[in-house]
């Protein structure tokens, strides 16, 4: 009995966790819902297999993971030097362009929506402080890659603590 316990709790560990991982494309933060998941399982199994050390080291991957996100942008924009209006209305579009692509393609519509909303804020906040075509063209396209750039390094993070924690229970 012990040993089905067992498993079954593997199994909803990392059920949860890969949901979790599934969770970044709709913007959520998966990185702390995998440090929770791990808390979790730690707590009902006495801290067997998970330490604290190993929960700390989680923790600190996802705060990692999330200042990377938001790095991203300014590193893929360093080229085009866009104003304060121009990066708030990029992360303005981001969000609510994630929000309405959310229903659309089992959920990588939130990511598409997310990107190109990104674009769209930037791209018309530099066309309105008065901006050309093609300043606020390569602003949007500095923001979408930023955006983007921000998804992949976190989702890498993502799966490194997936091994790192597989590597604690298995």
């Amino acid at each position: 009995m012990d040993a089905l316990l067992h498993v079954l709790g593997i199994a909803l560990l990392f059920g949860v966790c890969l949901a979790a991982l599934a969770s970044l494309l709709f913007g959520i933060p998966g990185t702390f819902l995998i440090v929770a998941a791990a808390l979790v399982y730690a707590w009902a199994t006495g801290f067997a297999a998970v330490h604290w050390s190993t929960i700390g080291w989680l923790a600190l991957l996802a705060l990692a993971g999330e200042g990377i996100e938001l790095a991203a942008a300014s590193v893929a924009t360093a080229g085009t030097q866009p104003s304060r209006r121009a990066a708030v209305a990029a992360l303005a579009g981001g969000l609510v362009g994630g929000l309405i692509g959310t229903p659309f393609l089992f959920g990588i519509g939130s990511l598409l929506g997310a990107l190109l909303g990104a674009f769209a804020g930037a791209a018309l906040a530099v066309a309105s402080e008065g901006g050309g075509a093609m300043a606020a063209w390569a602003t949007g396209l500095a923001a979408l890659r930023g955006r983007l750039l921000g998804f992949v390094c976190k989702s890498a993070i993502a799966v490194v603590m997936l091994v790192l924690l597989a590597a604690a229970v298995l």
